[in-house]
């Protein structure tokens, strides 16, 4: 009986997961693709229905037709049928998005955190979060999982190991914020969390690898290899911004000097164009846009800070390509206004330096924006309990 269980809370899984990436379809493909029975696909439809996770349209093969009798029956996502809140835990920000079954964002807010607001702050301003958002009418009782995101080291078991920007370290958050919720709690490094954003909603071709750097305050990596998040034994791999480039360059926090984080993040931006020297707590998030605005109106400082920071991530693109031989590399993070600049100028670059006869790979830009941490929180939120088809973040 407990292996029936489970055949169909997976096969629940996937259906669900082919209704989400290909849009509405008859019982009888869902039932072909499913493997499954008339009878077995007819059950399980009928207490989805009953949950409401479905729902019966009419098919658009026979919308608006004369010569049919009876129109065909398509299932589809009830897409308000349930909602997934993410949330990042940023520099002087905490970002919310809340998504829901089809994974569309229908709500996002931001509210301000201030440098004194630890652990205990933050878990409190979640839980507030979480009860107001299931006030509202459209959303109440129907929030199944939240996702957090922080900017740091977090283990599988979502113990926060060192999360140096906020001065938090060996703090157990998914223990604290599971205390304070009462629903599902996923916690993910915020690179991991962005990564996941940017593939959940399209199918993945088979053999697919796609790398995700986050350029901000520091420089997050992710891998997602086929339909795999790549994290190590821990879920502490791929901190590609601490690759070593330079040697003798700026002191890193995490104890070495020259490591990549050090020439591409904002503080380095600031360094190129300005001219100024400032504490991590003290970089200018504003800065990225308006160097964005000066390039483009021509202003060489603004041109010559963007080649630096080109220059700089070149170096750290080629022995990440070299190593995991990607096919699409993901540009994102507060550096976003200055992202399309270094994309235009890295792919050629690029291909003249990797490893004679690899395929170049596609270099991206994210499209989620400032909120992509928190999109991708709500993703894997809605992942780990509602979907087996992109990244398995148990893996």
């Amino acid at each position: 009986m407990a292996n029936q269980t489970l055949v169909r809370h997976v096969n629940e899984r996937r259906l669900l997961a082919a209704l989400r990436l290909e849009g509405p379809q008859p019982r009888a493909a869902l039932a072909r693709r499913l493997s499954l029975t008339r009878a077995a696909i007819s059950d399980m439809v009928e207490d989805l229905l009953s949950r409401g996770l479905v729902v019966e349209i009419v098919s658009a093969r026979t919308r608006g037709r004369r010569d049919v009798g009876r129109p065909g029956i398509d299932l589809g996502l009830r897409a308000d049928g349930a909602f997934f809140l993410g949330a990042e835990i940023g520099v002087g920000v905490l970002r919310l998005a809340l998504s829901d079954l089809a994974g569309t964002i229908v709500d996002t807010r931001s509210l301000p955190l201030g440098p004194a607001d630890g652990p205990a702050r933050v878990v409190a301003l979640m839980a507030e979060s979480l009860v107001q958002f299931g006030a509202r009418a459209a959303y109440r009782g129907r929030i199944r999982a939240v996702g957090v995101t922080v900017p740091g080291l977090v283990r599988r078991d979502g113990h926060v190991v060192n999360l140096p920007i906020l001065g938090w370290r060996d703090v157990p958050l998914a223990r604290l914020l599971a205390e304070a919720l009462a629903v599902p709690v996923h916690l993910a490094n915020n690179a991991n969390a962005a990564a996941f954003g940017h593939i959940h909603l399209k199918a993945r071709a088979p053999g697919e690898v796609s790398v995700y750097l986050k350029l901000g305050t520091g420089c997050g990596g992710a891998v997602i290899d086929g339909d795999r998040l790549v994290r190590g034994a821990d879920g502490l791999g791929t901190e590609f911004g601490h690759i070593p480039i330079a040697p003798s360059g700026p002191a890193c926090h995490c104890g070495q000097s020259g490591c990549l984080e050090t020439f591409v993040n904002i503080r380095a931006l600031q360094r190129y164009f300005a001219h100024e020297e400032v504490d991590e707590q003290e970089a200018d998030l504003t800065l990225p846009a308006r160097v964005a605005e000066r390039a483009a109106a021509g202003d060489p400082a603004a041109r010559g800070a963007i080649e630096t920071i080109a220059q700089h991530l070149l170096q750290g693109l080629v022995i990440i390509t070299n190593i995991f031989n990607p096919s699409e590399i993901i540009l994102g993070g507060a550096m976003l206004p200055i992202l399309p600049a270094l994309a235009e100028t890295l792919e050629d670059r690029l291909a003249n330096r990797i490893v004679p006869g690899m395929t170049r790979p596609r270099i991206v830009v994210s499209r989620l924006g400032p909120f992509e941490c928190a999109i991708g929180a709500a993703a894997m939120a809605h992942h780990e309990e509602f979907d087996l088809s992109n990244v398995d973040l148990a893996g």
